[in-house]
């Protein structure tokens, strides 16, 4: 991976200086926390064995920067340190920061997706049993760090104004509680951390730099459980999940973040299943036509999971003040029919489509250039020259034309379902097709394809290097920070890409450079190669199948068939003709293959058994697939 500078924005028909990034002081606190969940009785000391007098209260000793702290200890002072405050160095010792400050020199450049160690507050690695409790701290790079450890505990500790405010790597069993992020880029960060219980703390007020502004952000962590936090007034997501599963959250206050939540997937529980009861969430307008306090419909967690809080409160701090069961409303989604499924091709310059059975295309009367799937499923954004249109591909109806601003070659619709994003040799734009604002900057990335990272404000483009990360909006609203187009990674391939697609939960990106003969497996929160599949043969075109177990290569003369749990090929099928192309229809049942050279067409397979069921005669050679499914 590396790093690119900033790239100035320029508004659309405004000029514009760029955004500075500065961070907000935060509210006065005092040096004991004090959130506004109710805070538990604190946690009994160990009875001591018979025989044995209990272990006294260490007198507070004075600590130096970096010093290693190896028993129970007192901490007398406030410190003011460059590099690290504390670091802890044996099992089983309490730290008890006695309501002082740690102080440190500022949060360091941006290291992300490595966390951000330059300078840490209180760091613990490769211990167990160690209790942290009763202070501020502040400006570090990195809060806490705990790596590698289990069965410890965080408790009435403030930490402000840092890169991370709590960091919890690798590590089992912990629980924070009691405690305070606030004014951080990251609030509470949990990386494959599992068992934790996070309760009763305040992850609020987080800024935004590149990425940031979550108050609480779980990766790949199992088992977690969330309870009486307030998350709140983040600048980002309140709540991020990514390929966290198997966690608990309920009766938590989130509100006035930006969006509240998102989970990449439907394994996580976003209620308590026995009480029936969930979470306050800000922006929920369900009413309450029973009186038991949780509302009437459920709420929608946001991403590509499309799960809900089936039993949300409508009041803040619901679950204090419930007294009567939950009277149960949710009703589980039925299973659906199948949807009908419709393809569009471009081929020849002209948007065409067709239904799996069909035997020959039909026109649809719409020129373009490029073309790109819309976040509902049915719509078509199609560009031709400087001119963008909208379809409904069921009905037909067509858009009134945008004029663009700049000469595009690509065009993706932005995860926030109402932009379409266009971008070319020299310059990207942002058009909102609701109220038909804009943006535009300088880009020189040499495009070949883009897709949309469900971080509204990103995308991902695949240019000469590998693929940039790229910011799309850029704004300063008090504490709101956004970076349009600044790239602030490229994660390098080995060239470019012939071929890149995205599954459908956004956490995986596959693209391949030709005379590789491999697809490169690309990890979007982490941004790095985390795996590699050996083809054999260059790439022309990848699809994911809805379930992400498998991938479609689609290459010079054939298809290719991957397993993505075991990294297997499954099946090489021969094409009657050169592949441009492949999709996968929703219902996961088909395959479509566009066959540009010999037979010129659409072949329709059965992912059970890869045969050709039907070819779709075409006109013209395709150059780009879509489908589309409705009911």
């Amino acid at each position: 991976m590396t790093m690119r500078p900033a790239v100035v924005l320029v508004l659309a028909l405004v000029a514009c200086q760029p955004a500075v990034v500065t961070r907000p002081s935060p509210a006065p606190l005092s040096a004991t926390v004090a959130p506004t969940a109710t805070a538990s009785p604190a946690t009994p000391a160990p009875t001591p064995a018979p025989g044995q007098s209990p272990s006294p209260t260490p007198a507070p000793e004075t600590a130096q920067c970096g010093q290693k702290i190896a028993k129970s200890f007192v901490l007398a002072n406030d410190m003011t340190c460059t590099g690290d405050a504390l670091v802890v160095a044996a099992n089983g010792i309490a730290i008890d920061l006695n309501g002082k400050v740690l102080t440190g020199p500022g949060y360091g450049p941006q290291t992300w997706p490595s966390p951000q160690l330059q300078s840490v507050g209180v760091r613990a690695e490769n211990v167990r049993g160690i209790t942290l409790r009763n202070g501020r701290i502040a400006d570090f790079s990195t809060g806490v760090y705990f790596v590698k450890v289990t069965g410890s505990v965080i408790e009435d500790v403030a930490s402000l104004g840092s890169r991370f405010g709590f960091y919890i790597h690798d590590s089992d069993g912990n629980t924070v509680r009691r405690s305070r992020a606030e004014a951080n880029i990251y609030g509470l960060h949990l990386q494959n951390a599992n068992d934790t219980i996070v309760e009763k703390n305040d992850l609020v007020k987080q800024t935004y730099n590149s990425p940031g502004g979550y108050g609480i952000y779980l990766y790949a962590s199992q088992r977690n459980r969330i309870t009486e936090n307030t998350i709140e007034g983040n600048v980002n997501w309140g709540i991020w999940f990514s390929e966290a599963t198997g966690n608990l959250i309920f009766h938590n206050n989130v509100a006035g973040n930006s969006p509240q939540v998102s989970d990449s997937n439907d394994r996580n529980q976003w209620f308590d299943p026995v009480k029936k009861q969930g979470n306050f969430w800000g922006d929920h307008r369900g009413t309450d036509g029973d009186g038991d306090g949780i509302a009437d419909r459920p709420y929608a967690i946001l991403g590509a999971g499309g799960t809900v809080d089936a039993y949300p409160f409508v009041e803040r701090d619901g679950w204090k003040k419930k007294a009567g069961p939950t009277i149960d409303h949710y009703r589980p989604p039925v299973a659906q029919p199948q949807r009908e499924v419709r393809i569009a091709a471009l081929a020849g310059g002209s948007l065409v489509s067709a239904s799996p059975r069909d035997g020959a295309a039909e026109a649809t009367g719409m020129r373009a250039s490029t073309v790109a799937l819309g976040t509902d499923g049915r719509t078509v954004y199609a560009l031709d020259g400087r001119t963008l249109r909208t379809i409904d591909l069921p009905t037909g109806a067509v858009s009134d034309p945008v004029d663009v601003a700049i000469d595009a070659t690509q065009v993706v619709a932005n995860r926030n379902g109402r932009s379409a994003f266009l971008v070319g040799p020299v310059a990207a734009e942002q058009i909102d097709l609701r109220s038909g604002s804009r943006m535009r900057f300088p880009y020189d990335g040499a495009p070949t394809a883009i897709v949309a990272s469900y971080k509204h404000n990103q995308m991902f483009i695949a240019t000469r290097d590998g693929i940039d990360m790229l910011y799309v909006s850029t704004a300063q609203t008090g504490n709101i920070y956004t970076r349009g187009g600044h790239v602030p990674y490229t994660i390098p391939l080995g060239g470019p890409p012939s071929a890149m697609a995205m599954n459908g939960s956004g956490t995986r990106i596959y693209a391949s450079v030709d005379g590789s003969g491999v697809v490169q497996i690309v990890d979007t929160e982490q941004l790095t190669v985390v795996g590699r599949l050996t083809i054999g043969t260059d790439a022309r075109a990848l699809a994911v199948d809805r379930r992400e177990g498998r991938l479609y290569v689609g290459t010079s003369d054939g298809l290719v068939a991957v397993d993505l749990a075991k990294g297997e090929i499954l099946r090489r099928v021969p094409m009657p003709g050169r592949v441009a192309d492949v999709a996968v229809s929703p219902n996961g049942d088909e395959v479509y293959v566009g066959l540009a050279s010999r037979r010129l067409g659409i072949a329709v397979l059965g992912t059970d058994d890869l045969v050709i069921s039907n070819v779709i005669d075409l006109a013209a050679p395709p150059v780009r697939l879509l489908v589309v499914a409705y009911r």
